[in-house]
């Protein structure tokens, strides 16, 4: 038999469009995408009828650390539909010690060869101790081509605008991509420091301490320095509809590429779902408002949001300080990539008039060619890597806090409801979910080098 597995009768989607076609995977790559192939030219085959066939989804903006390693992170991806990770790498929150950056993303990577359930790249974040002459080039040689700085929480992440013109102006001369976390941090320190001394520490609160301006100012930047230097720039978790302003702004005239992405809690979510939840949902950028999630929807449509992520870390209760009555001293971070992709597609489909081509650009397509995976991931063309979901448009579900993967315990999104599952995920001709169970082993993931200077 010429083929280990045909996945037939669906509709194979792209950014394109939706077309009737079928797929074949021989030696973990695609072999075939055809109108029609025969289910026993295979050792294996799957009916997707009346189902979407779609690219293997990339969640590339995650941090699995706090309660999650990448093995436990990676089964959760796994449980939702995603097939490849790209995680960030770097010291931990209030870190430093003895382990340089290389080492740091080196122990990382050899941690997910030995534990990941999924194929999995790596960021690369700089705080303001690492050597970066001698940590930029050395990851380099090593498939890291992407480092993520920061403008906010000064004391800890934050670099100055000399350190981040130097990181962008090294990453320029390599073909590499500076990822920045945009608010901007002293005046966000500023207006919290006015707020605990009003006493006013309640979630709404903590959402007029970050108002949108402190994002749109520090995109306006990032974007100016990324434009002097040369370097591509991508901005991690827009979640402004003044940042998507700046954006438009920048990329009207010539210059590097810019970049957009945008997370789950801010396309689902509100800051009255924010200020309910309390603790748990705590996330910096903060949760906004309903123009926000409109202002994202609506450029997701259009294409102006590159890349839809999790931003997920493996948060617990406890780990949240549920005793806190100080929303400020609250942990930053929440769970999320397990509901990831039903509760987009579901809201894409059903009440966000947003088709699948365009949330199989922003979850296939756009992270694997921005990220250097496009010689591999993201298509499902003969030649790539045999990565697909089948997703079922029927079944309903409803979120809860039970039967979770990985080690987090709750889901700021329990309680909604919707329509559609992934049914099958395959990863290299390797069967990862069937029917809401997963069937891949720790250690079956590998190490994905990005491809530097592949075009973006």
């Amino acid at each position: 038999m010429p083929h280990d597995l045909i996945v037939h009768g669906g509709l194979l989607v792209d950014g394109d469009g939706v077309r009737r076609a079928d797929v074949a995977v021989t030696d973990g790559v695609v072999a075939e995408v055809a109108p029609e192939l025969d289910p026993a030219a295979a050792r294996s085959s799957y009916d997707a009828a009346h189902r979407y066939v779609l690219p293997g989804v990339i969640d590339a903006h995650n941090h699995p650390y706090y309660a999650d390693d990448i093995e436990a992170f990676s089964l959760a991806a796994a449980a939702g539909g995603v097939t490849t990770l790209i995680p960030f790498a770097g010291r931990q929150w209030h870190g430093g010690g003895e382990h340089t950056l290389v080492d740091t993303v080196t122990e990382f990577v050899a941690n997910g060869e030995r534990g990941s359930y999924l194929d999995f790249g790596a960021h690369a974040i700089v705080s303001p101790g690492d050597d970066m002459d001698t940590a930029v080039p050395a990851l380099f040689e090593r498939g890291i081509a992407s480092f993520k700085a920061f403008t906010a929480f000064p004391g800890n992440r934050m670099l100055d605008d000399g350190r981040i013109l130097a990181l962008m102006t090294m990453l320029a001369a390599r073909g590499g991509l500076c990822m920045v976390h945009c608010e901007n941090g002293h005046a966000v320190e500023l207006l919290e420091r006015r707020l605990r001394a009003a006493g006013e520490v309640t979630a709404a609160a903590y959402g007029r301490s970050r108002p949108a301006l402190v994002e749109a100012e520090a995109v306006y930047r990032t974007l100016s320095l990324a434009e002097l230097t040369g370097c591509d720039a991508y901005i991690v978790h827009v979640s402004a509809a003044e940042s998507l302003d700046v954006l438009r702004t920048f990329r009207a005239r010539p210059g590097p590429a810019r970049y957009a992405e945008t997370c789950t809690h801010y396309l689902m979510l509100t800051d009255e779902d924010q200020q309910r939840i309390g603790g748990p949902a705590k996330i910096s950028p903060p949760i906004r408002g309903e123009r926000d999630r409109d202002a994202l929807w609506s450029a997701l449509r259009a294409g102006e949001i590159d890349v839809v992520a999790s931003d997920a870390s493996g948060q617990t209760l406890a780990g949240k300080r549920p005793e806190e009555t100080n929303f400020f001293d609250v942990p930053f971070g929440l769970p999320g990539v397990e509901h990831m992709l039903p509760l987009v597609l579901h809201a894409g489909l059903h009440e966000r008039d947003t088709g699948l081509p365009a949330l199989v650009r922003a979850f296939c397509e756009r992270p694997a060619d921005i990220f250097g995976l496009g010689h591999r991931k993201g298509r499902l063309r003969p030649g790539l890597d045999g990565d697909l979901v089948v997703y079922d448009p029927f079944p309903a579900w409803t979120i809860g806090n039970e039967g979770l993967h990985g080690n987090s315990d709750y889901s700021v999104f329990a309680g909604r409801s919707g329509f559609g599952r992934p049914a099958l995920t395959v990863q290299r001709g390797r069967t990862i979910l069937r029917e809401g169970a997963v069937l891949a082993e720790p250690g079956a993931g590998t190490f994905l080098p990005a491809q530097i200077g592949e075009q973006r």
